[in-house]
């Protein structure tokens, strides 16, 4: 089975992807097994090049034996292209969560069987295992709270009071976890607060409220007794504030930092005959709540403003340079993963699409302020949306230009495009991805959107969608 998709310019193959070979006896489910051969077409420009690794979206979701991927490039007219969210994984996944659909049709399976069916333990492209993996639950979640179990195996099977069309579609949701080297400094003062810093962006994402939470966290304080500082370039380097990898990358220098700070307090205690935690070294000392305690004897406690009045000191300094461990990286396959439900409505006269409900259950990690991550989720679903129904570049094949370059004209979505949405957070540990046991949130809701809605489409009039965003001509010779 061969899947072709065309991505937002008109007229230039921006992208075309393959998800090839159902390695199956079509009454045997338990070995609907895939074989997947996938290749991407990135356009660049004539001078530059960025290419768009959407081949590569296949690599780390669906159990199979052979794989193979494959990109490349074309040179066009045109300005250079560059990386928008989820770049390569938004493109290859709603090109391959369409051709999975196809594939569960052949075999005559429930969409969500057929990905179990499909399941992998560990990561296709490189063996390596996860190092961790809640996609079971993220399926049972969002199918459950979306009621997909009612869902009717063949297309065009329900309508709403209105006589719509009504479609049900899924789509799996993946995106990597990068890590960035990145520092900070934590600085405990006499009075028992505290200051924390780390150059970098919060674009409106909830960065600085999260890593605020996590540098009072490795303090010991609450948010309440920490200044956090941010954006000013003069401060240890954050990295880099993209890539859903800042609060990762960020988070464990401000984690680290503040343990550095930690111990030196600690020193100080455990040395000075005068405190109640000397020569506790090797006992070991817990910090919670602005003061030091013995592991062994809670009683026996200090606060860090008593801690430095003694020894004279004005306040205690410690600074992290961090990095993912090589070690972990070599050893584990480190991901989001997500599960998307998607219903829509179809006008069968007019072949107007309306996405009308969007469930999202996502497993990343450790949640650290579930407000904002819920937005994080919310916010990707939209872009999804955006993405299957409205969002394209028309370009001018004579000049190569943006004709369709202001908001008047280069249509996003508004409240009334996507009216009920929910995210579900999916409890997930990881030992390994960061010592704080954080994954990225920003870009994975995209990833499995795009897909659930094009397939809720095919579910709605029988029409497979090959092209974003989805067209109404493209549906009408079906409701004729």
């Amino acid at each position: 089975m061969r899947h072709g998709l065309l991505r937002n310019v008109e007229g230039i193959p921006k992208l075309v992807c393959g998800a090839s070979g159902i390695a199956h006896h079509a009454q045997d489910f338990a070995t609907a097994r895939l074989s997947k051969s996938v290749y991407a077409i990135s356009a660049t420009s004539s001078f530059d090049e960025f290419l768009e690794p959407a081949a590569n979206a296949a690599l780390p979701l669906y159990a199979s034996p052979a794989i193979l991927v494959e990109h490349e490039g074309l040179r066009l007219d045109t300005g250079t292209p560059g990386p928008m969210r989820a770049p390569g994984e938004a493109s290859g996944s709603a090109a391959l969560e369409v051709a999975m659909d196809e594939a569960y049709e052949a075999c005559g399976m429930d969409p969500l069987a057929f990905r179990m069916a499909n399941y992998a333990e560990t990561e296709p492209g490189s063996g390596r295992p996860f190092s961790s993996k809640a996609l079971r639950d993220c399926y049972a979640e969002g199918a459950k709270r979306f009621g997909w179990s009612k869902r009717p195996l063949q297309p065009r099977q329900m309508r709403d009071k209105n006589g719509f069309l009504v479609g049900w579609g899924m789509g799996t949701a993946v995106f990597p976890c990068p890590h960035f080297p990145a520092s900070a400094r934590a600085t405990l003062r006499a009075d028992g607060s505290a200051l924390i810093e780390t150059a970098g962006a919060d674009m409106g994402q909830g960065a600085w409220t999260a890593l605020a939470q996590i540098g009072a966290e490795a303090l010991g304080l609450d948010p309440a007794q920490v200044e956090f500082r941010s954006g000013i370039s003069t401060l240890p380097d954050g990295g880099i504030a993209g890539g859903s990898g800042h609060t990762a990358s960020a988070g464990q220098a401000l984690h680290e930092a503040g343990h550095d700070a930690i111990a030196t307090l600690t020193a100080l205690a455990v040395n000075d005959p005068e405190s109640p935690l000397y020569g506790a070294g090797n006992i070991g000392i817990a910090a919670r709540n602005g003061r030091l305690h013995r592991r062994d004897d809670e009683g026996r406690s200090e606060t860090y403003a008593a801690i430095l009045a003694r020894a004279g000191m004005r306040e205690v300094v410690g600074t992290a340079k961090t990095a993912r461990d090589p070690a972990a990286a070599a050893a584990y396959a480190m991901y989001s993963h997500g599960a998307v439900f998607a219903e829509v409505t179809i006008d069968p006269d007019l072949g107007q699409i309306r996405a009308t409900r969007l469930v999202g259950a996502f497993a990343a990690g450790r949640i650290i302020n579930p407000l904002t991550v819920r937005s994080q989720y919310y916010g990707g679903m939209i872009w999804g949306a955006s993405f299957a129904l409205h969002e394209e570049a028309v370009t001018d094949r004579r000049t190569g230009r943006i004709m369709n370059a202001d908001l008047a004209e280069y249509h996003v979505p508004v409240n009334a495009d996507v009216p009920s949405l929910e995210a579900i957070l999916v409890p997930e540990e990881d030992a390994f991805v960061n010592p704080i046991g954080v994954k990225g949130v920003g870009e994975i809701g995209i990833t499995g959107t795009v897909g659930a809605i094009a397939n809720a489409i095919w579910h709605a009039t029988g029409v497979r969608v090959r092209r974003f965003p989805v067209r109404i001509e493209e549906l009408l010779p079906a409701l004729g």
